[in-house]
């Protein structure tokens, strides 16, 4: 299942990399929000593998690959949030204010998300709501931190607006700390080396957070404890990376060897991000959630796949005035900017416009069942094409209703 940043969140922290990147990294989103969408019909439609209804079909571990989909929202949160707070190291500039960066984050996630939960409560999971506490739940974004409790129909993708807004919550603190140890540095090049290293520990804790819930003794467990905040922490420290050399990258006259690298050769990075995403295609070692020592192996291969991917994908947007005509091709046409824009709202609607197309829910006079439950029981197609429709009509009208006025008030606020 998977995630936000918000996922369509407009380029208004910082500019970094010239305008011309800034409709890219839009694109990527939209992108992006597609495979999420696609990933979760297959699943539903019964058409990807699954550990419980495995398939032998080249297209059923082609479509479950998609879980890449996923992290390069997280590596771009990473990106653009850190920025200011790694020029504050590296340039000399003025320390960011903590209080108007998260009204502006919140402003940027919460209208539309509380908007959609409001509305898949009351069509889909009326009959569950016993209490206030129930209801409550999601709105507190605290839903997904009782394992005693049955999902909510329709909110199941929301766990990764709880993994960004902890991320939100933590950046200052996280900031403070690694440019605290940085500047024990006299130069900049110094400076960023050292910021480099909290960085890394940030990712081997997001992987072995992900090992231990994947632990064979953890598996009754493991479809609760792996959405938590704390597993997804490297793909945002692998995007603050981005972000440290992006901004040493414009204070100094010389570039990261990584940076020189892509920038002679961009599209060698996307290349490379292929290799990944093809790498993920295969399960040698097992199907992940299975409770064994090799679906532990699979997912770990899995989770530093699907890290590579991402910072490769991302990285060469990152680096100012890098060039190629295949990403400006792929990323800034006119249909994928559109769903760049309406990214978060695809992301928030398009497992309930599935619930809603299969009548599963209390508008149709049934309690929801689980997805696991439906699987299987409509065809990929149709399935695809409803939910591609349906969830860009409603996140549409989600955009121009709920987010666009809380970009205004967001504006206003930091102006």
């Amino acid at each position: 299942m998977v995630a936000t940043q918000g996922l369509s969140t407009p380029v208004t922290v910082d500019k970094p990399t010239g305008t011309r990147q800034v409709p890219a990294f839009n694109g990527i989103r939209g992108l992006c929000a597609v495979g999420v969408l696609i990933y979760h019909v297959a699943f539903v439609s019964g058409t990807s593998n699954h550990f419980s209804d495995p398939h032998t079909s080249i297209w059923g571990y082609v479509i479950e690959a998609l879980t890449v989909s996923l992290p390069p929202f997280f590596i771009l949160s990473g990106f653009f949030l850190y920025r200011p707070f790694a020029r504050v190291v590296l340039s000399g500039a003025p320390k960011p204010a903590i209080r108007p960066f998260l009204v502006k984050r919140a402003l940027r996630v919460l209208p539309g998300y509380w908007v959609m939960t409001a509305i898949v409560l009351v069509t889909l999971n009326l009959y569950d709501i016993k209490n206030v506490w129930y209801a409550a739940r999601p709105f507190l974004l605290l839903h997904f931190f009782w394992t005693n409790d049955t999902w909510i129909t329709g909110l199941e993708p929301s766990w990764t607006v709880v993994t960004e807004v902890a991320f939100y919550l933590t950046l200052p603190l996280m900031a403070w700390a690694i440019n605290r140890y940085a500047r024990r540095a006299a130069a900049p090049a110094q400076r960023m080396r050292r910021m480099m290293v909290p960085l890394a520990v940030l990712v081997l804790i997001g992987f072995a957070y992900t090992a231990f819930c994947y632990l064979p003794a953890m598996n009754e467990y493991v479809w609760w404890i792996s959405f938590w905040p704390l597993g997804y922490v490297g793909f945002f420290a692998g995007g603050m990376a981005l972000a440290t050399f992006s901004t040493y990258a414009e204070v100094s006259e010389t570039k990261p060897s990584f940076y020189r690298f892509v920038e002679r050769h961009p599209n060698a990075c996307w290349a490379a991000a292929a290799f990944f995403a093809i790498l993920n295609i295969p399960k040698p070692f097992g199907e992940p959630g299975m409770g064994t020592w090799g679906a532990l192996s699979q997912q770990m291969v899995s989770t530093v796949v699907s890290f590579a991917f991402a910072l490769l994908l991302v990285a060469p947007l990152t680096v100012p005035n890098v060039k190629s005509r295949l990403m400006d091709a792929v990323l800034t046409n006119r249909p994928v900017l559109f769903l760049g824009r309406m990214s978060f709202g695809v992301y928030l609607w398009h497992v309930a416009v599935m619930d809603y197309w299969m009548g599963n829910g209390s508008m149709f006079g049934k309690v929801p069942v689980a997805s696991p439950v439906l699987r299987g029981s409509i065809g990929f197609w149709e399935l695809v094409s409803v939910t591609l429709v349906g969830s860009i009509l409603l996140a549409t009208l989600t955009y121009y209703l709920i987010e666009r006025p809380a970009q205004r008030l967001r504006g206003r606020l930091a102006r």
